[in-house]
């Protein structure tokens, strides 16, 4: 029986998925059992930040799973002391502690816990178009109304603002305000984004009224944007910051970062994961951080950027470029509900989003111009 056919049977279909069975992947590149090589402009959803099976990651892995593969938490590794130090270092001088879950909506789902734990309220302010996860509370904050198809009323402690609109954000503000929990780049809802001066005031709001700032950089951080954390390179102080997706290059790892004056209240007991901060798991993310921090490294990041941005601008079918970074958002003129299959026929993987007339770029970091003009030499024949 083909590999597919068995995944039919045997695998809950939770996703619409591609009749393709991948089974390789080195840098920017996947094949399928074909042998059909395709650039991969997505990046396993943005999870291959440095590309597939990066060498450095690899041995990382390699090394550290014969040494010692796995032990919970309930004992001190040093991998995970050394990647907390590291992420804290990255957001000096402002003062954080790191938690490690397994995936964005744990971290989201942790966040949202302790901010409630730490202000003993329960409202909670999101924003329209927004995706923080498919768990309960995860799901309950996003503002993607396809996503609230579960009884009860998951967004019952929820309002959703508009991104942009501070009078929005001000008017849902309540008494029993806990937190705004903040997607500040909008991925799946269409690569949405406000002006820098929105984020502030959102800052200078929660400040002002005693709410804890919760920053979901789970997509935006890590450099996917071209700076480390999309928070610190606007000028934004979050209480808590969520991140997950490239963390480890593909092994399941997030991390809640969350100012010590937060985090000091938390009571051993309070909260806990099994498998959080593993040494196997941890020493991947220590080899895919040092490769991201190298000097230089992210500045080459906003420059082959800029260029991919300036050549799309120049398609004629195009609207318009949002996002940052190699989290892009490319806006047809008119809806363009195949465009992902007709890529995927000509050996090019991109993105959908929840607007037919947006697909979303999040490829490598470590993607070359090359790579680039190979991807637009495809996608613009494509459009012909």
């Amino acid at each position: 029986m083909k590999p597919i056919k068995i995944s039919h049977n045997s695998l809950i279909q939770t996703y619409v998925q591609y009749p393709i069975e991948m089974v390789k992947g080195s840098g920017s590149f996947v094949w399928d059992g074909t042998g059909k090589k395709y650039l991969d402009f997505y990046g396993g959803h943005a999870v291959a930040i440095i590309g597939h099976c990066p060498e450095k990651v690899s041995s990382a892995i390699s090394k550290q799973s014969a040494a010692l593969l796995f032990y919970s938490n309930i004992f001190h590794t040093k991998p995970a002391i050394e990647l907390a130090k590291k992420l804290a270092q990255t957001l000096l001088p402002q003062e954080y502690q790191v938690y490690f879950a397994n995936s964005g909506s744990e971290a989201n789902e942790t966040a949202i816990k302790m901010a409630r734990k730490y202000t003993g309220k329960k409202h909670i302010i999101s924003f329209k178009n927004s995706f923080h996860g498919r768990s309960i509370t995860s799901l309950a904050v996003t503002g993607i109304d396809s996503y609230h198809q579960f009884s009860p009323n998951l967004d019952a402690y929820t309002t959703f603002a508009k991104l942009g609109d501070i009078e929005s954000v001000q008017d849902a503000i309540t008494g029993d305000t806990a937190a705004v929990i903040c997607e500040p780049i909008q991925s799946i809802g269409g690569v949405k984004m406000a002006p820098k001066n929105f984020y502030k005031k959102l800052e200078k709001l929660c400040r002002k009224n005693k709410i804890v700032l919760i920053f979901d950089e789970v997509q935006t951080g890590l450099g996917r944007t071209g700076d480390f954390w999309f928070s610190k390179s606007i000028g934004v102080r979050p209480d808590i910051i969520t991140t997950a997706k490239g963390m480890a290059s593909g092994l399941p790892l997030s991390a809640v970062l969350i100012k010590n004056n937060i985090s000091k209240t938390i009571k051993s007991g309070e909260h806990a994961t099994t498998f959080g901060g593993g040494p196997t798991v941890c020493a991947a993310s220590l080899a895919t951080i040092s490769i991201i921090l190298k000097k230089g490294f992210l500045r080459n990041v906003k420059s082959k950027s800029r260029y991919l941005i300036s050549k799309l601008l120049k398609i004629p079918q195009i609207k318009t470029v949002s996002g940052a970074g190699f989290l892009l958002g490319v806006h047809f003129k008119k809806p363009m509900p195949d465009m992902v299959k007709k890529c995927l026929q000509k050996g090019l993987i991109i993105g959908s989003s929840c607007d037919a007339s947006t697909i979303r770029l999040m490829p490598p970091l470590t993607m070359s111009k090359k790579e680039i003009d190979l991807f637009l030499n495809i996608f613009t024949k494509i459009l012909i």
